[in-house]
């Protein structure tokens, strides 16, 4: 029998958690069709992985590639990791379906990253926008999900304009309900929620719950940015819990952790959580991704969106006195507005049983990640950044700091625990995820994104070979059986894809070869864009996307549909 590939001499990590053995891979037609103890050798293409290791590709149950993939359709920076599936449309926010009442938001959305410059939203419904990706093609594997704040959005209207209501009318409720069940009939995968972002914020548990019960009828997911990684943390899961309970539906708690050094710790107490949830029989997951720093855009000079848009603008505004108090008051407008925004919601939900954690957008601290004139200040937080400078107010100083950087100074919210990371990635039904998009280093540089004050995560570029590098192989964190069964079988059982996620005959061939022993991130926060070493081979559907290294550029992902 003739194979268009044979993976030759390997050890096989087949995605179960078994330990390794020796075998070669016959694939054929985009599948595996032989998986044999004796040498396989009729092949158009053989790959010598002798001392290397053979796993399924890497499953991605977070991800915003939605956003992305019509332009970035490449996919290089997930192809690059290993990283063949990601489930798409995450924290309540998919670009489908669209109405007229929504159009400009979602459109804003995506243009909001300026490296995916796209004319115009060409569809109206979740099956017109996977039928627009298959015709584009695309490097890997998409599994789209409704985002419940775009569905809210388009029934009720942004933030201002009726989507701050906490209560739809039953008019709306039913009209969210249709808009739900048609994405789930196109084959969504579920929905998710960002019960931080508008306009879902404003929804209350009983919304969610009642749209859930769609998506169970059609044995979809929930997955959820829960409404408090904070002070609210162990609340925030409960809510979780109880709308998977009475939904009955399965879900997967978002990048799992807790912000805030008061907050340290409460992961043992989520997971404790969890697991009296599963004895309960509430099938419930986890998704994490390894950084302690979170966040999509990490550039300091992003603060002062959107009255500068570039770095050349914001480094002259700095220098100008009269510009920087106009910025500062801008940005110092915004938060209060944030804040009175903040109490109103609070009083809306607190009168009808809800309840609503501080946002994002009211946090003043931060540290650096990444000076280019000062790499002393990375890890330094703004106030101890000050206090080094010299300079009695904190914006002054960065101020000072980002001229002196010329705008290539990037910043984050403060870090995460590295022991509640290292608690929740040992913890069994924990998968590993990305919270990023689909990115082609061949269509746009760094130092373009640098100008554009949109520094993406180095995780798009390093969390898989990350888990493999720094928590298997130096820190023994994980066995290598045990990481990549996170990171295949896990996720491929939670979406019910039953003929991927594992090295088995019949299954497709989407297939990874690497050497654990040199297998890492290079990617960092001041150069994110920085591909691993460590994995030469990249097989998705059967066709090599990745060869000796290199991108060959093939279109071989699929949109794929949950089956009903």
């Amino acid at each position: 029998m003739g194979f268009d590939i044979v993976i030759r001499g390997g050890r096989i990590y087949d995605g179960t958690g078994n330990p390794w053995f020796r075998a070669d891979i016959g694939i054929s037609d985009g599948k595996i069709v032989r998986v044999s103890r004796t040498p396989l050798r009729d092949a158009d293409r053989v790959i010598d992985a002798t001392g290397l290791a053979v796993s399924p590709g890497f499953i991605n149950l977070h991800s915003h590639s939605d956003v992305t993939i019509l332009y970035h359709n490449n996919a290089e920076n997930c192809l690059a990791m290993g990283l063949v599936t990601e489930l798409t449309g995450n924290c309540g926010i998919s670009v489908a379906p669209v109405t007229e009442k929504y159009r400009d938001a979602i459109l804003r959305e995506i243009r909001s990253l300026a490296f995916c410059p796209i004319e115009g939203i060409e569809w109206t419904t979740l099956g017109d926008w996977m039928k627009k990706v298959e015709e584009k093609g695309l490097g890997i594997n998409i599994a789209p999900l409704i985002g419940h704040g775009t569905v809210r959005g388009c029934v009720m209207g942004k933030e201002g304009e009726g989507g701050e209501r906490v209560v739809p009318t039953e008019e709306e409720m039913e009209e969210m309900k249709a808009m739900v069940e048609e994405a789930m009939k196109e084959g969504a995968f579920g929905m998710s929620t960002g019960l931080v972002y508008a306009p879902g914020r404003n929804a209350l548990t009983d919304e969610i719950i009642e749209l859930c019960k769609v998506v169970a009828k059609y044995g979809g997911v929930y997955t959820s940015h829960i409404r408090s990684e904070g002070d609210q943390l162990i609340e925030a899961v409960w809510e979780f819990i109880e709308i998977c309970e009475r939904a009955g539906v399965r879900g997967v708690i978002s990048h799992h952790k807790a912000s805030g050094r008061n907050n340290f710790g409460k992961v043992c107490e989520t997971l404790r959580l969890v697991d009296r949830a599963r004895r309960r029989g509430i099938e419930i997951i986890i998704d994490q991704y390894p950084w302690r720093i979170g966040g999509v855009t990490k550039s300091l000079g992003g603060r002062f969106k959107p009255e500068v848009k570039t770095r050349r603008e914001l480094v002259e505004k700095l220098k100008d006195p009269e510009e920087w108090e106009k910025l500062k008051a801008a940005m110092m407008k915004r938060r209060e507005r944030e804040r009175a925004l903040y109490e109103e919601r609070r009083r809306r939900l607190e009168e009808k049983g809800g309840w609503a954690p501080r946002p994002y957008a009211m946090r003043a601290g931060g540290v650096i990640l990444y000076s280019k004139k000062h790499p002393e200040f990375e890890g330094k937080s703004f106030q101890e950044v000050a206090d080094a400078m010299g300079v009695d107010d904190v914006w002054e100083a960065l101020r000072a700091l980002l001229i002196e950087d010329e705008g290539y100074t990037v910043a984050g919210n403060i870090p995460y625990s590295e022991e509640d990371i290292v608690t929740v990635m040992r913890h069994p039904v924990t998968t590993v995820s990305t919270d990023q998009y689909a990115m082609d280093n061949s269509k746009v540089s760094q130092s373009q994104l640098a100008d554009s004050l949109s520094y993406p995560h180095p995780r798009g570029w390093g969390t898989y070979p990350k888990i493999l590098g720094k928590y298997v192989r130096k820190e023994k964190v994980l066995t290598l059986e045990e990481a990549i069964r996170k990171m295949t079988s896990l996720p491929a059982q939670f979406l019910g894809l039953q003929d991927r996620g594992l090295i088995r005959e019949g299954f497709w061939a989407d297939i990874i070869v690497f050497d654990p022993e040199k297998v890492d991130n290079r990617a960092t926060y001041g150069d994110p864009c920085r591909y691993p070493e460590g994995i030469p081979y990249v097989i998705v559907n059967g066709q090599l996307a990745v060869d000796e290294g290199e991108h060959t550029g093939v279109l071989a992902g699929r949109v794929l549909r949950n089956r009903i």
